[in-house]
């Protein structure tokens, strides 16, 4: 047994302490109080196996500097003349070579078919009350052009053995009759699910506290190190050590990664959402990606929360009145639905973005003890389970095996 200490306590931190607890580790979790509520709880509660393709791609790239400017796109860049910047945005030029970009699909693709496995196993074992559904992703659009993106997309999934088709107009609005007359096709990712984030991180966190977990409220300020080996992390007025430590704080994980000497190639992708928590007479029934606006609609607890945009600003969580009122637009364009006098709760976050679309998940290069666990992007909730089960394997497998 190791005394094991996780810096951060979203989603990953958790599915990491649930893990290596049920593995007889004694298991600390430390997490600061953040001002706004994490990526954790803030999203949209999809669990997408079908989102295998990075965002390192060169069409990916030309739209964002096309849109460089325009305050309500769905993708921001800001230049930002820092090391941390400069150095992600010429590693992210460099993944966007077609051949590191199916890297990048085959690698997520088998995280996310392992995560969507345990995500199973988890709640018939657990019973977590998240509100788990398993009944796919919809895709509508407005544009010949959007028909061919998705039938692209669609033959992606098919080619890895994930349940998609592309839907004509009659297929489409008749599985979903929210749509408006001109949305003219669509497809269902049936191999996708959603739930309610919060619930989730709510629901488990009690679940590893029942189970013996320490959760701890504390902000980290730095790993002290002796040779290649961590010998505690500093906190405000005092320290705390372990056997074994695992960085999974998001988007701040390079502040801490960094007087390690450590380059995590990570900036911060700050992402928007709106929650509507007043019943609609008509509000979607299952999730609903509206494609030329970016913007996916998911059905919440007496309503629903839209969802999308990714913004590289910096360390910045302030909201932009153009995005909420986007996600407004698009809603109203796409779905039948009268959002008039209808109040929203707004939120903003930081998914924590690496250069190739794929989390860092393994042993830190120059500390011994130290496992990194970040860097998911918009698929933290999707990978969970999948980073907390290999991290255990990392400690309770690989060590065993070793000693």
């Amino acid at each position: 047994m190791k005394r094991v200490l996780i810096v951060g306590g979203g989603i990953v931190g958790q599915f990491t302490a649930y893990y290596l607890n049920k593995a007889g580790h004694q298991v600390t979790v430390l997490d600061d109080a953040p001002a706004m509520s994490p990526a954790s709880v803030g999203n949209c509660g999809l669990i997408s196996p079908s989102h295998i393709l990075p965002l390192n791609t060169w069409g990916t790239l030309l739209k964002g500097l096309k849109w460089m400017g325009q305050k309500d796109a769905p993708l921001s860049i800001k230049p930002q003349f820092n090391k941390q910047f400069i150095g992600w945005f010429l590693s992210y030029i460099w993944h966007c070579r077609q051949s590191e970009v199916e890297k990048s699909i085959v690698a997520r693709h088998e995280l996310l078919q392992l995560s969507w496995k345990l995500y199973n196993d988890v709640m018939a074992a657990e019973s977590l009350d998240c509100n788990w559904r398993t009944g796919g992703l919809i895709y509508g659009c407005k544009t010949k052009d959007g028909l061919n993106d998705i039938a692209t997309e669609v033959a992606l999934l098919q080619r890895h053995g994930l349940a998609a088709r592309s839907l004509n107009r009659e297929e489409l609005h008749a599985l979903e009759p929210l749509f408006t007359d001109d949305i003219i096709g669509g497809a269902i990712f049936e191999c996708d699910g959603w739930l309610m984030p919060g619930k989730l991180l709510e629901n488990l966190t009690a679940l590893n506290k029942r189970n013996g977990v320490a959760m701890v409220t504390g902000s980290a300020k730095r790993f002290r190190y002796r040779g290649n080996k961590i010998e505690s992390i500093e906190l405000e007025g005092g320290e705390m050590t372990a056997d074994e430590y695992i960085l999974a704080a998001g988007a701040k994980s390079p502040q801490l990664a960094r007087p390690l000497g450590i380059d995590l190639k990570l900036i911060p992708g700050k992402g928007y959402n709106l929650t509507v928590h007043t019943a609609l007479s008509h509000q979607p029934t299952i999730p609903i990606y509206m494609l030329e606006r970016k913007v996916v609609a998911t059905p919440w607890e007496n309503g629903f929360r839209l969802g999308s945009t990714m913004e590289f600003t910096g360390y910045d969580l302030s909201l932009n009145p153009a995005r909420l009122e986007a996600l407004k637009r698009a809603a109203s364009e796409y779905l039948r639905v009268d959002i008039k006098d209808v109040t929203f709760e707004p939120w903003a976050g930081w998914r924590p973005m690496t250069a190739n679309g794929l989390p860092v998940i393994g042993r830190a290069p120059k500390n011994t003890n130290l496992i990194l666990a970040t860097g998911h992007g918009m698929l933290g909730l999707s990978m969970a389970p999948a980073t907390g089960y290999l991290v255990d394997q990392l400690i309770t497998v690989n060590r065993s095996q070793s000693d």
